[in-house]
Parts: structure tokens; C-alpha cells; sequence
């Protein structure tokens, strides 16, 4: 896996992955002692993988592959085991019960098989080995991958005018694939098998998922798909061998179960290579559970305002200094912002000073986790050696602020004109005030406050647009170097930061006009990383060339993870212009339902002490007003903010999530709360009314949504839990899962129901996996359809229609639980379907 990133400067040594290949049985031989078994390997290879893929990439009818050669290729690939010898079995899915000789045929098989297969050329096995001069073991070395594939791709460009790559397209009914991408995916897949093998076995698949994805990655590349755009490469479910890693380097356990599913293999483990705090303020991630984190959950009832580390006056002499909580209060009810100002005391020790925002004061507002030790829930006010800090820190942003960057973004940040004009006049004038908002002396604490913090929540677009900057303060980040550090993984550091972790944070970046975060060794402008970045890559990589061997890294690999790691940041919703400080009223609906997406998607793995708080972040980032918000029933809150939207992402019904449920079964179709997978910003939407939401087909329009596909079957009694069914016009299959658990009851004895579903990107051999609902149809007038929603489905979409069924009956497999229906499915473009509030 050398081929890939690694984090620099870290303590965390890299996994080594043992070559098994040379001597079954043995993965400590000398390197020296195999050379007759490497010419046998290599030879035994050529000869089993005589089919070349560059042949299937060239041959076809552009500007699919050909599916007969693909097909062709991929075959021989999975009939190595059988022309192996080995005994395949339920029971030894590798022909054999040994852990290490079970690794030594997946090495052989879909590492060296694999990538000889891929490129089409003999493989000199030699050069993807390398000897532990310390233990003499023979290791998996891969840095030469980046220059195989730069000539593979050079082939691919040079014998065609080029090799355009389907990744999963539909048209008409009638779908065409990259088999290749089918297979690599497929052998992903296989590696499930090695998962809870102990070692060499759990390296030995990680390795192989780890070039399946740098192959994913060479397609694209050949196809033009930017990795930012539409590529879809696996990503990693929970692997017992970056658990193991990721703990043993101090992560949480909370943490880490919110990372499977989410990354890519590369990435994953990239992050389990940096090395995490592991104790916040005496509480240590040992305590720590897959659902919920000890070190980031506050207890109103112990939790303590701390000093800095560096205080050195433990002993008492560090007192608290505050501002009066019923100022800060009678500020909030004017509609003012309160802002804390810093005056020196005839001890030489600062205090806090309250100053009343008003037009053209500057200020910069602080966005910090509580963990860290700067909240306080008993009064407004903190130790001395914190307010010092933060005035220290705030000093430097005024004076070494990045003042040509702002400026580009149109910004007015520190120096400003105001220093500006003393430097070129050269006569003395004061510098500008210091002057802060941080909610542990601003908003102010105290039951007799509750209502005046609940205006102080709604305030708090304001407050964080209206600031200069916003700067991030994170107990783990401040004990890191940053300025020597790639970008990657600056941005890998503030991802894996307990700031990212919590939803006001995620509020209070998105509301930033340009925010610092700071390190150890001085603060960095998050915006201007991401663009240092992105003109690199501008800069070094020229059109029709290859990015996977510049200037001797694999380019392409750092910008997939690059990609990830930002995430986070390049899809959070810019709310730096919000439209009304009042924000909107319940009676306004907002069209935006991109925004609410990305809202969704940014606080969907996010968390929060509160979880009132919750639903006013959730109405600040679709422009409601908070505190009218918060004054609802809880269980109101989030049906409100729903029903306040004129458009919603389609992709909500298809989420896996609970479901509001009324008395009168009510609301099924919508979400309880923010939670589950992200919501595809390319399914299309739908448009909210009074009683339900209504879906109307489309043709894929310029923003490039992909409508779904509607068909419709009836049933006689009560629907089986998974089920097939056959769309003869569509020459395909429907294999139905139901998600039982968001199901409504239902009663009728005859149904017609309706199934919306779209493809996904990612194919898995002959059947491409999809999203879907499933509704219950109560009126018809076509094109118009009044349906119930009844719950998502798991969905499998076959070629052709599967030649063992015919109607009502499984033919030949009686022992499946899999009923088979027949359909029909409504042209595209012709068909509006309402799914209502209520029965």
C-alpha cells in the first residue's frame, strides 16, 4: 500500500503486508531464496490470464465496452481457482480450512491475478516485493502501481481516440455496464470473506481492496470523471483490522462506528495513521461506547470550567472574572448583540467587558466544543488565564491576518484600512478594539433566562454572519503543528477534531465568511488550504495525461483523498447572506430543497447535548425562525419545519430512517429527525402541499437529476417481506426487500401498489442496486396517482427477466421465501404521483 498517502510525521507505523506467494506456508523466507518460485508464479499468471482487458477497453462500439469481450475477460478471471485445483465450499469459500493458505490463494488470485489481469502484460512480480531488513520477512511493496498504470493508461489513449467507461447508465429500460468496474467490485466483495480471518488474512484484504479502488480510479481517469464529480469507488464497511488500529491510536469508539461506510479503503486508512488525544479534561475514550462519546458529552450536573495547561496558578490565585447575565440579558431583549471587550486591572490581569454591537463594530466570533474546558453552565463568566489566552489569540489574528486572501473573497478582515492608512501616513493611531463573542459569556445562563436564551439561539445567524471571522478553538487541534503538514492532512485533522463532531459547530462554520482554525504552531485559514489545493492540481496535472505518477506521488489518489477528507467542508451550505436576521415565520416556505439536503447531510452524523438545540439549528439553516421553532410541542418541531418547505429532496423517502407518526398515522413519509444515510442531491424533488408531497416525472434536466422510474403491481392478501417482480416492457426484474420497520398497517385484502426507484451508481455484476419506496395507490386517474407511503425498500434491478420464475410461482425453488410477481411500469415523463399526509 505504498503507493497511496500517508500521514507525515506520525508516531503510527505503517500495516506491513507479508508476500505469501513465494513459499505456501511460509511468509518469512529471504527474498533471495525465491527467484525459481517467482518465475513460476509469473509464467502460471501469463498463462491463466491470457484474455488482455486493454483488448475489451479498445474493441466495441464506442462508447460502451463491448459486453462479449468483458464478459469474456471477467469469466476467466473467476475460473482461476477451478483450473487452480481448488475445492470450492460454503464451509471453505477458499478451497481450503488453513488461515495463511487461504491468504496465500487470495494474494495470488486477486492481488497479482488481479492487477496482471488488469493491465494486460506479464507481471514481473520481483518489483512489488521488498525485504524487512530487520526481520528479513518478504513485504508487499506497490510504489511501482502509480508507473504501471501510467503506461496502461498511455495504451488506452494511444490505440483509440478514446475509451469512454459506463458507469452505470440507463436509457429506455435498457442498461449497459462496465463489467470491468462489475468485477473489481465484485472481488471488493470477496474480501468479506477474509475479514474475520486473523492475520495475514485481514492485511492481505486490505491490500486488495485497496488496489481494487486504485484500478476504480484508472477507469475513471481514462474516462474524464473528475473525483469530485460522479465517481462511485466502494467504500469500507467495518473492518476488524482498522478497528483494532484506530483504537490502539486513541479514537473513540463513538467515533469510529461513524466512520464505516463512509470512505473509501484508502482513506480509512489514512485516518486510522494519525494519532488522537486520548484524554479531555481527565475523561478518557476507554469510556466510550459505538453510541455515544464520554469525552463530548457534557453533564450539566459536573461539568467544570477549566484552566488553560499552562496556568500556573492551580492553586487558586486564577480567579473568575464574568460579565453580569442579566446585561448580557437586557442586551438580547434590545435585539442587540452583546460583545465582550477586554480591560486591564491594576492587578496587571484582564477582565471581560460586555460592549453592545452597533453598525461597523467588528468582532470575532469563537466556535469551540464545551469539552474543551471554556463553557461554563453555572454563570457567565471564566478563569483568567482563559480570558488571557483568548485575547492573545485574537491579538495575533489582528496583526497577522491573511489580508490579501480576504480581500479576494471580499472581505474586510484584519489589518484593515484602518492600519493601513497609520502605516502610509506614518503618524500614530490607535489600534482597532479586540472585541469577541463566545456563548459562554454571551448568551447568558440561568432558568430566570431560559426565554432570552431561546431569542439568543434565533440570534445566532447574526451573530456568526455579521462577524469578521470565525475562529475555531479545538483542545485537540491546539496541540498540533500545522504549517509543515500536507493539506490533506490539515483537512484529515479538523475531520477527525471532537469540533467537527457536534452540530452548533457545523452552524457556526457554515455561517462564516472566511473561518481560521488554530494550531499549536498559529492559525490557518481552512478556505485557502482547500484552494492552495485546488490550484495544484490545476497547475500539475495537464488534459490527457495521467495524474497517477506526478512527480513521483500518485496524484490521482491524493486528490481522492482530498476529496473526502474535505467533505465536510466543500458541501456544507454557504450562509454567509442570510435573508432576514428575524428569519423567516412559519407561514414563508422555502424553495431551496438543495439546501435542506446539504443541511441534512452535514448534521445527519453530528450530535449535541441538547437535543432541543438541535431543532434550532436545523430552523436557522433553512432560514425559520428559531425561537418560533423552539416554542412548539416537541414532537411539532420537526413536522414544522418539513411543512415550511415548498420543495424536498425525493431522496427522503428512500432513507432509512424513523418516521413521524401521528394518532391517525399521519406524516408516515417524513423523517423524525436528521439521522441515517445522506440524502442524493441528484434524484430530483419533490414539491410539498397542504395534505402530501407530489412527485412529477422528468427527463434528466441541465442540473443533472435523475428522475426515478415508477411501476406499478397488484397483490392478492397480505405482501411478503421480499419478492420479485418481472417489467416484461422493461426486459427486467425487481428484487424487493421492505424495510418492515417504517411499514404502515394496512388491511385490504386486494392492493395495487407502487414502487419509485433509480439505480444507483454502483453496479454489482448483473444487477445494479437501487432506491426505492414502496406506496400504496388509492386513486388512479392517470397520469395522476394518489398513493399512501407504506416504507423504503432494499432493491435489486436485474437485465433480464429470470428465466427459473413464472408467474406465481418460484419455478423449481420451492425453498425460496422470494415470491414472483408480474408488472407494468408508466413511461417516463407521464406520471405525477402524490403521496398524501394522512389515510
Amino acid at each position: 500500500m505504498d503507493h497511496i498517502p500517508y500521514p507525515v510525521a506520525t508516531s503510527v507505523p505503517p500495516v506491513e503486508v507479508p508476500v505469501l506467494i513465494f513459499h505456501p506456508g511460509s511468509c518469512s523466507d529471504e527474498l533471495s531464496a525465491g527467484p525459481s518460485k517467482v518465475k513460476e508464479l509469473n509464467e502460471n499468471l501469463t498463462d491463466s490470464y491470457c484474455n488482455a482487458i486493454q483488448d475489451s477497453l479498445s474493441t466495441g462500439a464506442a462508447p460502451g465496452l463491448d459486453s462479449s469481450l468483458t464478459s469474456e475477460w471477467t469469466l476467466d478471471f473467476w475460473e482461476y481457482p477451478q483450473r487452480q485445483g481448488w475445492t470450492i465450499s460454503g464451509s471453505q469459500p477458499w478451497g481450503t480450512s488453513d488461515v495463511e493458505e487461504t491468504a496465500r490463494r487470495a494474494q495470488e488470485w486477486m492481488y497479482f491475478g488481479l492487477l496482471q489481469q488488469f493491465l494486460g502484460e506479464p507481471l514481473d512480480v520481483n518489483s512489488l516485493v521488498r525485504k524487512n531488513e530487520t526481520s528479513g520477512s518478504i513485504l508487499l511493496d506497490s510504489s511501482i502501481i502509480p508507473d504501471l498504470l501510467t503506461r496502461w493508461l498511455a495504451r488506452q489513449r494511444g490505440s483509440q481516440q478514446e475509451a469512454q467507461i459506463y458507469v452505470g447508465t440507463s436509457c429506455g429500460g435498457s442498461r449497459r455496464e462496465s463489467r470491468v468496474l462489475s468485477l473489481l467490485t465484485e472481488v471488493a466483495l470477496e474480501c468479506n470473506k477474509l475479514d474475520n480471518l486473523p492475520a495475514p488474512a485481514q492485511s492481505t484484504a486490505l491490500a486488495i481492496r485497496i488496489l481494487v479502488e486504485t484500478l476504480e480510479n484508472a477507469i475513471y481517469d481514462l474516462a474524464h470523471v473528475k473525483v469530485s464529480g460522479t465517481r462511485d469507488v466502494q467504500r469500507l464497511e467495518k473492518n476488524h483490522l482498522l478497528e483494532y488500529r484506530f483504537l490502539t491510536n486513541g479514537w473513540c469508539r463513538f467515533q469510529v462506528a461513524r466512520l464505516w461506510g463512509q470512505y473509501s479503503p484508502s482513506t480509512t486508512y489514512y485516518l486510522s495513521s494519525l494519532p488522537r488525544e486520548t484524554t479531555f479534561g481527565g475523561v478518557k475514550h476507554d469510556q466510550c461506547d459505538e453510541n455515544r462519546c464520554m469525552t463530548t458529552s457534557i453533564d450539566p450536573a459536573t461539568y467544570e470550567h477549566r484552566h488553560v495547561d499552562s496556568c500556573p496558578t492551580h492553586d487558586g490565585s486564577c480567579r473568575m472574572v464574568g460579565v453580569s447575565s442579566s446585561e448580557v440579558a437586557a442586551c438580547i431583549k434590545r435585539g442587540r448583540i452583546p460583545l465582550i471587550g477586554f480591560e486591564e486591572s491594576t492587578d496587571g490581569s484582564l477582565r471581560p467587558k460586555m460592549v453592545e454591537s452597533s453598525r461597523g463594530l467588528r468582532y470575532v466570533a469563537l466556535s469551540h466544543v464545551w469539552s474543551g474546558g471554556l463553557g461554563n453552565v453555572n454563570m457567565n463568566s471564566m478563569f483568567c488565564c482563559q480570558i488571557r489566552k483568548l485575547y492573545n489569540l485574537l491579538l495575533k489574528l489582528r496583526d497577522e491576518g491573511d489580508d490579501d486572501y480576504d480581500r479576494d473573497l471580499g472581505t474586510r478582515k484584519f489589518p484593515d484600512a484602518f492600519r493601513d492608512l497609520r502605516k502610509n501616513l506614518r503618524i500614530p493611531l490607535p489600534d482597532p478594539p479586540v472585541l469577541l463573542w463566545i456563548d459562554t459569556l454571551c448568551v447568558p445562563v440561568g432558568q430566570q433566562h431560559k426565554e432570552i436564551r431561546q431569542i439568543a439561539i434565533a440570534q445566532m445567524a447574526q451573530i456568526y454572519v455579521e462577524a469578521q471571522c470565525v475562529l475555531v478553538v479545538d483542545p485537540e487541534l491546539e496541540k498540533m503543528n500545522h504549517q509543515n503538514l500536507p493539506n490533506e492532512q490539515i483537512f484529515a485533522n479538523v475531520l477527525c477534531s471532537s469540533w467537527n463532531s457536534r452540530s452548533w459547530t457545523f452552524q457556526e462554520a457554515c455561517m462564516a465568511r472566511v473561518f481560521y482554525v488554530q494550531f499549536l504552531d498559529g492559525h490557518c485559514v481552512i478556505d485557502k488550504k482547500w484552494h492552495e489545493f485546488i490550484e495544484g492540481i490545476e497547475k500539475t496535472a495537464q488534459p490527457d495525461t495521467s495524474k497517477f505518477d506526478i512527480a513521483g506521488q500518485t496524484f490521482v489518489m491524493r486528490e481522492v483523498l482530498m476529496a473526502e477528507v474535505s467533505d465536510w467542508f466543500r458541501t456544507m451550505p454557504v450562509m454567509t447572506k442570510v435573508r432576514g436576521y428575524d428569519n423567516r415565520t412559519l407561514m414563508s416556505r422555502s424553495e431551496d430543497w438543495e439546501n435542506f439536503a446539504r443541511v441534512w447531510n452535514g448534521l445527519r452524523r453530528r450530535s449535541t447535548t441538547k437535543t432541543d438545540d438541535l431543532y434550532g439549528i436545523i430552523a436557522i439553516m433553512v432560514d425559520l425562525s428559531a425561537y418560533e421553532i423552539l416554542k412548539l410541542d416537541p414532537k411539532e418541531r420537526m413536522k414544522a419545519i418539513i411543512r415550511s418547505q415548498a420543495t424536498l429532496p425525493l431522496s427522503l423517502l428512500y432513507r432509512h430512517c424513523d418516521r413521524l407518526r401521528d394518532l391517525d398515522n399521519k406524516f408516515l413519509w417524513a423523517p423524525s429527525e436528521i439521522a441515517g444515510d445522506r440524502l442524493e442531491m441528484d434524484r430530483g424533488y419533490m414539491c410539498v402541499e397542504e395534505n402530501g408531497v407530489v412527485i412529477s416525472s422528468h427527463k434528466p434536466d441541465a442540473a443533472g437529476h435523475n428522475w426515478p422510474d415508477a411501476y406499478i403491481f397488484s397483490t392478492q392478501g397480505q405482501l411478503p417481506t421480499s419478492f420479485t417482480v418481472g417489467f416484461a416492457q422493461f426486459g427486467h426484474t425487481l428484487s424487493i426487500e421492505l424495510c418492515q420497520a417504517n411499514s404502515m398497517p394496512i388491511h385490504e385484502s386486494t392492493h395495487t401498489w407502487v414502487i419509485l426507484c433509480k439505480e444507483t451508481p454502483k453496479q454489482k455484476s448483473t444487477k445494479h442496486m437501487a432506491l426505492g419506496v414502496l406506496l400504496l395507490m388509492r386513486t388512479s386517474e392517470r397520469p395522476n396517482i394518489e398513493t399512501d407511503y407504506v416504507c423504503p425498500l432494499r432493491v435489486s434491478i436485474n437485465d433480464q427477466i429470470d428465466s427459473d420464475c413464472y408467474r406465481g410461482h418460484p419455478k423449481g425453488k420451492a425453498e425460496r421465501s422470494m415470491r414472483y410477481l408480474e408488472g407494468e411500469g408508466l413511461p417516463l415523463n407521464e406520471f405525477s404521483i402524490k403521496v398524501r399526509t394522512g389515510q
